[in-house]
């Protein structure tokens, strides 16, 4: 298979997964003509989805573009990436699910336990497409196995499991844990552009 024909299915099971994230966000009922406090009191229930939503979104896009650089420096695919691409977009397309039910019970134990298990198994599946294309010297020159290498998901892959034992201690912990993935993705990229 070449590696464009695995890019192109892969950032359609990525549009339909960020697409389907929408889907649980549903406008409250409100009368016509209602005030501005009415709808900020209609509106305030779906604050905890929106969240959820907007964290998600972040989450799958920050997934999108290393899926993108990694398999923009690799020389080419083997079935045993074919098949890993396969169970990591698994992973993708259930994140609707635990999304959903987090941002119905969003300090609930169960759904922040499901959100960062889900979260988890997909970071361990980007090591092992890491890993496995580390081993059989699949990139295309040596600063891209450098900067694609295993050990950049060590960080995403060690906050996920502190979120999932933060679970059973306190929900805030596990939920901050949660945010910080983003927040080391993006915070780092807007300082080096100002």
């Amino acid at each position: 298979m070449s590696k464009d024909r695995l890019e192109a299915y892969s950032d359609g099971v990525f549009a339909v997964a960020l697409t389907l994230l929408i889907l649980d966000l549903r406008v409250p009922p409100i009368a016509s003509h209602s005030s501005l406090s009415q709808y900020a009191a209609a509106m305030a229930p779906l604050l905890p989805k929106i969240f959820c939503f907007a964290l998600t979104f972040a989450m799958i896009c920050i997934h999108w573009v290393g899926h993108h650089y990694f398999f923009v420096r690799l020389r080419r695919v083997t079935v045993t990436l074919v098949w890993t691409n396969n169970l990591f977009l698994l992973w993708i397309c259930i994140m609707p699910f635990p999304m959903a039910m987090l941002g119905d019970n969003p300090t609930d134990q169960f759904p922040i336990l499901l959100y960062a298990v889900n979260q988890l198994l997909a970071a361990l599946t980007f090591y092992v497409f890491r890993d496995y294309a580390s081993r059989h010297k699949l990139f295309i020159d040596d600063s891209s196995a450098k900067a694609m290498g295993p050990k950049h998901s060590i960080p995403a892959i060690v906050i996920f499991i502190t979120a999932i034992l933060f679970v059973f201690v306190n929900v805030y912990l596990s939920l901050a844990c949660l945010l910080l993935v983003p927040l080391l993705y993006f915070v780092p990229t807007l300082i080096s552009f100002s």
